[in-house]
């Protein structure tokens, strides 16, 4: 029924009645005219409710979401070998994974020498724990091919591929400071020998002097046979 319908049902009522029916408000909108009607500070009051009860919520479900007041504490597996130590880890819920290793003689090839984050610190569960282990064999390295460059380029090189002790040894030769070769353990290493990265090297390096053999010998190159006087006279 359309509004014109019901404005001339609405005349043909009793005049009671049609005061009644203008007058009518359902019990909702009854309801919210009372709420409006009330003072700010009750509205206020109610808003503040609001915000409480939603922030509340919020950090209980963040503190279940996130394991709140729920850590657990690292144990000390240094000095395990990795699958010793994997049960207690596994005890305290925690997950781990292999990111490094590291050569010492002082330590057992295999065993775990460092955690991050640390023993017995607290971490919550289902954290992962990145353990370094010491390896079971010295890391070793190719020795590139260094003759005929500079120190400096081939010092470079070596500290590069990870060769931690290097020095110097100088002979006999015309170009300061040009690469002969490389020595370990006073023999002459050919290019591509692997080598422990631990291991002493010796940069053999010329020093920019002529041997006084080789002075003699380039001397008798050059010299020429002298005629006598008396190819003047000739």
């Amino acid at each position: 029924m359309n509004v014109w319908l019901q404005q001339t049902v609405v005349e043909y009522l009793p005049l009671d009645v049609r005061k009644a029916v203008r007058n009518y408000r359902s019990p909702m909108s009854i309801k919210i005219n009372k709420i409006f009607r009330l003072p700010v500070y009750i509205h206020l009051l109610a808003v503040a409710t609001i915000f409480f009860l939603a922030g509340w919520g919020i950090l209980g479900f963040l503190d279940r979401y996130t394991n709140h007041n729920q850590a657990v504490k690292v144990p000390d597996v240094r000095g395990l070998q990795i699958e010793d130590a994997a049960p207690f880890l596994e005890q305290q819920m925690l997950r781990y994974a292999i990111v490094d290793s590291i050569f010492s003689k002082e330590k057992t090839p295999g065993a775990i020498v460092e955690l991050m984050p640390e023993a017995n610190s607290k971490v919550k569960k289902n954290r992962i724990i990145y353990i370094t282990i010491n390896a079971k064999t010295e890391e070793t390295a190719p020795v590139p091919e260094l003759a005929d460059i500079s120190f400096r380029q081939a010092y470079s090189h070596l500290i590069a591929l990870g060769f931690k002790h290097v020095e110097t040894k100088y002979v006999t030769g015309e170009f300061r400071n040009l690469t002969v070769g490389v020595e370990c353990g006073g023999k002459l290493l050919q290019s591509g020998t692997r080598v422990p990265l631990t291991a002493l090297l010796t940069l053999v390096l010329q020093d920019g002097h002529v041997s006084p053999l080789d002075d003699e010998d380039a001397n008798e190159g050059n010299n020429e046979p002298k005629k006598s006087d008396e190819s003047w006279f000739e």
